[in-house]
């Protein structure tokens, strides 16, 4: 019990760490732009590169699984992200922060689906509350960092290099902790059979192309709120306010469903009842202009991403068998999906332009591809020889 307490604050303290270096530098870009004459693109990429890299380096996953193990390349990993990102301290120019960026997006791209591996071995009964746990840590990591970046920087008398460094502590400590407690363990071994990417498994790109769409739709909602409540004559408080709404509650729901659904085990009824809430959520936006049903529609889209999310998480830890496999898995379908999600956005931008609606049309689009998946899907469990 005391082991399983353990891993269960290792995984919410190495996930808490998992979007520190990109979410501290977005409420800060104003300042660097200003600091080191940025054009927007050239800012832009600062927080763009790292989800680019969780995307490109999510593959070498079975290379770090084959050599070290994941429990020793969590703590290498952990290690050099603690280290970039406190390098940020040092180094202030602008092409040593694209190499920080850079660092952060690897490290990021491997922890990801070595944890959810780790995940499938240590809590195989209970993965649903672990993804849950997870993606609460991930997102409170990303609210405190965008949170309390500004104040940082304000503490360290404007060095936003500074308030972008700290963060860094963070994960040297969690990597302190998870070599204390995880990779002394007699069980920390590397992996010698031969895996690779399930390239040739149609299930493998379903998951993908599921995790990719819903991830797309979060960013495009994260993006296009607030001025489709400013579209909707909303004042800028009102729009701030029902963001802020949005966020904290989806970060709870995130939580909550793959929690209860170790309970009420079955991944379509909650995919369908979290894609219909979205559809509600859509039509009560296009429909009315009163604050007190876009709240109502907010908790409707919370609920909705705040379920998807890590629900695309849990589907490769509930379709295969191994620990091994599951990390495997999970970074073909991050590396792919991360870069679906990428270009989500930008179509929705594409066709908010066309049709002069924002967000509604585009929105239910790509939850219609997500139900045609859903349905396309497996109910059980794939068979070993379509592994890999």
């Amino acid at each position: 019990m005391k082991k399983n307490f353990n891993y269960i604050l290792l995984i919410f303290m190495v996930s808490f760490n998992l979007r520190l270096g990109i979410s501290s530098v977005s409420p800060l870009i104003t300042v660097i732009k200003k600091d080191l004459s940025l054009t927007n693109f050239q800012a832009s990429l600062l927080t763009s590169i790292p989800v680019i890299c969780m995307g490109i380096f999510a593959f070498c996953v079975i290379f770090f699984e084959q050599r070290f193990g994941k429990k020793n390349s969590i703590f290498f990993l952990l290690l050099l992200l603690g280290l970039g990102t406190l390098s940020r301290s040092i180094f202030t120019n602008y092409f040593y922060l694209l190499f920080t960026a850079f660092i952060i997006g690897f490290c990021v791209a491997i922890i990801g689906p070595l944890l959810s591996g780790f995940i499938k071995q240590e809590f195989p009964e209970n993965s649903g509350l672990l993804i849950g746990i997870y993606s609460l840590a991930m997102g409170l990591g990303s609210t405190f960092a965008s949170g309390f970046a500004s104040i940082l920087a304000a503490l360290f008398d404007g060095n936003w290099n500074k308030s972008l460094a700290i963060w860094g502590i963070l994960s040297l400590i969690s990597a302190i902790f998870w070599k204390n407690k995880v990779t002394n363990d007699s069980s920390t071994t590397k992996v010698d059979q031969k895996i690779h990417l399930p390239l040739r498994n149609t299930t493998a790109w379903k998951m993908a192309l599921f995790f990719g769409i819903q991830s797309g739709i979060f960013y495009s909602l994260i993006t296009w709120l607030v001025e489709f409540f400013k579209f909707k004559e909303m004042s800028n408080q009102e729009s701030v306010i029902l963001l802020t709404a949005f966020t904290a509650m989806q970060m709870a729901f995130s939580f909550i469903i793959p929690a209860v659904m170790d309970k009420f085990d079955n991944n379509k009824v909650w995919i369908y009842i979290c894609c219909f809430s979205m559809i509600g959520g859509m039509l009560l936006l296009s429909s009315y202009d009163r604050l007190e049903i876009f709240l109502f529609a907010v908790l409707l889209l919370a609920f909705s991403t705040g379920g998807l999310f890590p629900i695309a998480l849990l589907l490769p830890l509930k379709f295969v068998h191994s620990p091994v496999e599951a990390s495997v898995w999970t970074s073909m379908i991050q590396a792919f999906g991360y870069m679906i999600g990428g270009i989500v956005p930008i179509l929705i931008g594409v066709l908010i332009d066309a049709t002069d609606n924002y967000l509604v049309y585009s929105i239910i689009i790509g939850i219609l591809f997500i139900l045609v998946l859903n349905i396309l899907l497996p109910n059980r469990k794939v068979t070993n020889k379509n592994v890999g």
